[in-house]
């Protein structure tokens, strides 16, 4: 009988076949004393080598594990030319099923030996190319890349792998994993531009966002009695694609009750030294040093920090440590651009930092508090931190503000410096979400992390796109 070129397993698999996957064929194979028995593997191929006009050796890949097959004409009982005709067929990446005995080389090296012909179960039809180097064609040609380079594969492995743990981590701790939802009527929860849509299945095709963040409806889930609540999921943001950047990416975040910015901080440590183990890097994430902002900017300057932080003030302050204006000159932005100037570069070589007791500006949901430094001077400060490495942001975290009457005077303060600085990353307000908070929400603390930096880290390459499936958002708008 004839076997189609695509057949269902059912056709090519015989009931009376031992069918194993290949790791489990190496790991159980001496324990099973396999040696006289017919074994059946499945996978694809991954080398061809022709020996002679009666001798081919074929690589197949299944579960990211490696065995040979050896066939020749008198191991499949097929005469020379039926053996060429049969086997001259097959190319790299068929996938096939194969079945013979287990054999040890004399080099100690475990193989099957065909004692019948293989079976095409799907060929491949397209050439698979060598491995692929320009950036444009790995970006553009993500299945062909993946397909002839066994390390692309691995970095969404460590990226699985990571995703398990960080799971794990919060699951053992008697967290609540939940889904909350991606579009609303708006998409609110950092400081970020949103993605806006329409639904026809609501009423004048009302405009909907995509969410920034997830953490106003996490908060939500909090005051209706999750004391401790996380959630792993996707974000769009529609601002600028770069090294570290792009518009829908993973974060992953969690709220815990009765928690202070001291135990978000030992939170993390843990957390992230237990990611060290299990996955490596070079980094060491035990003690994590601390620079508090504005004692630390002024140490490295020089010059005292302005006593008022609106946009006269701070502008006056950049031209004293003459550096660039951003181009938007709201608080929340020169404020920022401070940050970014002095205190990230602190975290280079390999040092995680955390940069703490931040300017209230830079965070309208985290709970804040007046701080004195030296004359006199006072400053609302959130109760907050980032983490950095080598200059970039893995971690922010805060004590949740849960005040409704100050919560609501921030989103309005955020509303006006968004029409007075036409400032697009200002946060849009969610006033059912004071509504909701009037209910009361308990002292609680927020911590998030974005998956996708964390996996370049672990995996140690140097751009996002590497540890997305299929790259950046212009990379999968090509596929």
């Amino acid at each position: 009988m004839k076997i189609p070129k695509y057949p269902p397993l059912r056709s090519v698999r015989l009931p009376e076949q031992l069918r194993i996957r290949v790791p489990d064929f190496r790991q159980k194979f001496k324990q099973l004393q396999m040696q006289g028995q017919p074994i059946t593997l499945e996978g694809r191929i991954t080398n061809i080598r022709q020996m002679l006009k009666k001798t081919y050796f074929f690589d197949i890949i299944q579960d990211n594990t490696k065995i040979q097959l050896l066939a020749t004409t008198n191991s499949t009982k097929l005469d020379s030319e039926s053996f060429k005709e049969h086997f001259m067929l097959f190319n790299k990446n068929d996938s096939v099923h194969a079945t013979g005995l287990p054999h040890i080389t004399g080099t100690g090296e475990l193989l099957i030996k065909l004692d019948r012909p293989m079976v095409s179960c799907s060929p491949a039809v397209r050439e698979v190319p060598s491995k692929l180097v320009d950036r444009s064609q790995i970006n553009s040609r993500r299945v062909a890349h993946y397909i002839s380079l066994a390390e692309a594969r691995k970095v969404l492995t460590i990226k699985s792998k990571v995703l398990q743990l960080i799971r794990n981590y919060f699951l053992n701790r008697d967290f609540v994993e939940v889904q909350t939802p991606l579009l609303a009527e708006s998409g609110t929860g950092a400081n970020a531009t949103p993605f806006i849509t329409r639904s026809k299945a609501l009423e004048n095709d009302q405009q909907l966002q995509l969410r920034v963040a997830p953490e106003i409806w996490l908060k939500k889930l909090v005051i209706g009695g999750f004391d401790k609540v996380f959630e792993i999921g996707q974000n769009f943001r529609n601002e600028g694609i770069d090294g570290t950047h792009n518009p829908e990416f993973t974060s992953c975040e969690f709220y815990q009750t009765w928690t202070d910015l001291d135990e978000l901080m030992n939170i993390t440590e843990e957390l992230f030294a237990q990611l060290n183990v299990d996955v490596g890097s070079p980094i060491e994430f035990k003690p994590i040093i601390k620079y508090e902002f504005v004692p630390t900017i002024e140490k490295m300057t020089g010059i005292p920090f302005p006593k008022v932080l609106d946009q006269t003030s701070l502008l006056d302050y950049f031209a004293k440590l003459d550096i660039p204006f951003p181009e938007i000159k709201s608080p929340l932005i020169l404020l920022d651009t401070l940050c970014s100037t002095y205190l990230e570069p602190l975290s280079n070589e390999n040092q995680p930092i955390f940069i703490y007791n931040q300017p209230a500006e830079l965070s309208p949901l985290a709970k804040s508090t007046e701080i004195e430094y030296g004359g006199g001077r006072k400053y609302d400060i959130s109760l907050r931190f980032e983490m950095f490495i080598n200059g970039r942001e893995y971690v922010n975290a805060y004590e949740e503000e849960n005040s409704p009457e100050t919560q609501k005077h921030k989103f309005e303060l955020q509303q006006r410096a968004k029409t007075e600085y036409l400032d697009p990353e200002s946060q849009i307000p969610d006033w059912h979400y004071i509504e909701d908070m009037k209910y009361g929400l308990p002292p609680t603390g927020g911590w998030g992390c974005g998956i996708d930096r964390l996996v370049m880290l672990f995996a140690g390459v140097s751009r996002i796109e590497d540890v997305l499936s299929f790259g950046n958002l212009r990379d999968v708008i090509r596929q």
